[in-house]
C-alpha cells in the first residue's frame, strides 16, 4: 500500500512539468501571417495610419512638456519636429493606399475607358475666332481634365471648302488652338490636349461657306482613381 502512495505524487509532478514546458516557436509561421495581414493597399493603409499615430503621440508628448514649461533640450525639439513631419507623410501615404484600395473595390462600377464627344465652338467661314461657344461644356471639360491628370482630350477642327486646301488646313489648326486655349483657361493642362486639324471637312460637311464646328473628344485614362487629387 505504501508503494502506491509513493508513485502517485511522482506522476502528478511529471504531468505538471509537461504542462509547464515552453511551447514551440513558429517564427516563420507568425512572420507569414503578419506579412499577409499587411499586404495589399488596405493593409498598407493601416500600417501607415498606425505609424502616423505613433509619430503624433511622440510629437504631442513633447508639445505637452513645452505647454507645461517642463525642461526640454534641442534634441527633444528636433525629434518632435521630425516626428510631426513623419506623421504627415504617413497620413498622406495612408490616404493614397486607401484610395487605391477603393479603386480596386469599386472597379466593377467604373467605366475604365470613358469617351465623351462634345461640340464646343462654331466658326464663320475664314475665321479662327468662334462666334459661338458652349461655355458650360468648355468649363465642364476643363475642370474634368484638371481633376483627372491622366485624362486626355482631342480637339478636332475643320473648315469649309472656301479658299485653297493649304490655307484651310492652317485655318483648322488655328481653330483647334483657339479652343485649346479656352480649355486651358478652364483648368486643362496643355499636355492633356491633342490637336487634330483636318482641314476641309469631308462628307456632308464638305460644302462651301457654312458654319463649322470644333469637337472635343475626351478619353479617361484606364487607371481610374477614386481620389485623383491624391495621386
Amino acid at each position: 500500500m505504501k508503494n502506491k502512495y509513493v508513485y502517485i505524487p511522482l506522476a502528478v509532478l511529471a504531468l505538471s512539468l509537461t504542462a509547464c514546458s515552453t511551447p514551440k516557436k513558429d517564427v516563420a509561421g507568425l512572420s507569414a501571417e503578419i506579412d499577409a495581414a499587411s499586404k495589399g493597399h488596405y493593409g498598407q493603409a493601416l500600417l501607415h495610419a498606425s505609424a502616423a499615430e505613433q509619430d503624433l503621440k511622440s510629437a504631442n508628448h513633447v508639445l505637452k512638456h513645452w505647454q507645461n514649461d517642463y525642461y526640454w533640450n534641442i534634441d527633444e525639439s528636433l525629434k518632435a519636429q521630425e516626428a510631426a513631419k513623419s506623421a504627415a507623410a504617413h497620413i498622406l501615404a495612408s490616404e493614397k493606399e486607401y484610395c487605391q484600395w477603393l479603386t480596386e473595390a469599386h472597379s466593377q462600377n467604373h467605366h475604365h475607358v470613358e469617351t465623351i464627344h462634345e461640340t464646343v465652338a462654331y466658326f464663320k467661314s475664314g475665321s479662327h475666332v468662334p462666334f459661338k461657344t458652349k461655355e458650360d461644356a468648355i468649363s465642364h471639360i476643363g475642370h474634368f481634365l484638371h481633376d483627372h491628370p491622366d485624362a486626355t482630350a482631342t480637339v478636332t477642327a475643320s473648315t469649309d471648302t472656301v479658299g485653297k486646301p493649304a490655307a484651310n488646313q492652317a485655318l483648322s489648326e488655328r481653330r483647334a488652338k483657339s479652343v485649346s486655349e479656352l480649355l486651358i483657361k478652364n483648368g486643362a493642362r496643355a499636355s492633356q490636349l491633342v490637336s487634330k486639324a483636318i482641314g476641309e471637312a469631308g462628307g456632308p460637311d464638305n460644302t462651301a461657306d457654312q458654319n463649322h464646328r470644333v469637337a472635343v473628344v475626351i478619353s479617361a485614362h484606364p487607371d481610374y482613381l477614386d481620389c485623383p487629387k491624391l495621386k
